[in-house]
């Protein structure tokens, strides 16, 4: 009696295009090498990250002529025209997800999976510089994600908000742009089960706006910012333009944080 087997084989990066059984029982196998899509076409093919025209902020624009009435709407307020009277200012592209993590050392980005939380600051920088270097792959500045907060404050006016309800959701309370801890169906377990999966709650285009906390790029000092807010603190307390100014401590993890990564 003949015992049989069935072997299934797969090649990465090939397809198999034949298959003869030679005279001596053994399987020659033709194959066919799939070219890989380039990582600059991947790049520019792939809608994940957003461009920034930070570039386009006017002190002509209509929000930047808002009277702020609140503390933390003067402080953004500030920062955004110093921002654009440097001249400095350039485009840069943002994810519209907060990243995820495959292993202990590559990131991803994709809807509906667990935020890549716990990690330090040295970790996210690394990480950071790592993902697409040859697009300048880097955590973001400060500056730049004032920038984006300009920008989103722009959208928002442009999607039927007032100047003064755009201003007041993004300084004051951000309630109605992100998971906060008084947002409408968190848990509050004290735990990373309070996370929303990635892609959750959309505006403008954006997701996860306040999900995670973000880490953003050292400063020349060597401390670091988190900005924003996350799913354990009130809408109030940390809105999206809150900054937490991190004195030291990179070397500790952030358990309801990520890496905020621009590109070129």
């Amino acid at each position: 009696m003949k015992t049989t087997a069935e072997i299934e084989i797969k090649v990465s990066g090939a397809k198999v295009t034949d298959a003869v059984i030679m005279h001596d029982g053994i399987c020659k196998i033709t194959i066919e090498m799939v070219n890989a899509v380039s990582k600059v076409t991947e790049a520019e093919n792939d809608d994940t990250f957003v461009w920034i025209e930070a570039s386009k902020l006017s002190l002509n624009d209509e929000f930047i002529h808002y009277a702020p009435q609140t503390d933390k709407e003067r402080e953004l307020r500030t920062l955004l025209v110093e921002a654009i009277k440097s001249g400095e200012l350039r485009d840069f592209k943002r994810p519209k997800y907060d990243p995820s993590m495959r292993d202990v050392i590559e990131i991803y980005y994709e809807h509906g999976k667990a935020p890549a939380v716990d990690k330090m600051y040295n970790w996210w920088n690394g990480a950071a510089n790592r993902f697409k270097p040859e697009y300048n792959s880097r955590l973001g500045t400060r500056t730049e994600y004032v920038a984006f907060l300009g920008v989103l404050i722009k959208k928002l006016v442009e999607n039927g908000w007032s100047v003064k309800e755009a201003w007041d959701a993004v300084c004051n309370d951000s309630i109605k742009l992100g998971h906060y801890w008084n947002s409408e169906n968190t848990k509050h377990n004290f735990t990373k089960d309070d996370l929303e999966p990635t892609g959750s709650r959309e505006i403008c285009g954006f997701y996860d706006l306040a999900n995670c906390r973000k880490i953003l790029a050292k400063e020349k000092d060597g401390g670091f910012w988190l900005a924003g807010g996350d799913c354990q603190n009130s809408s109030n307390r940390c809105p999206l333009a809150n900054f937490e100014y991190i004195d030291g401590g990179q070397c500790y993890g952030y358990l309801f944080a990520v890496g905020w990564i621009v590109l070129d």
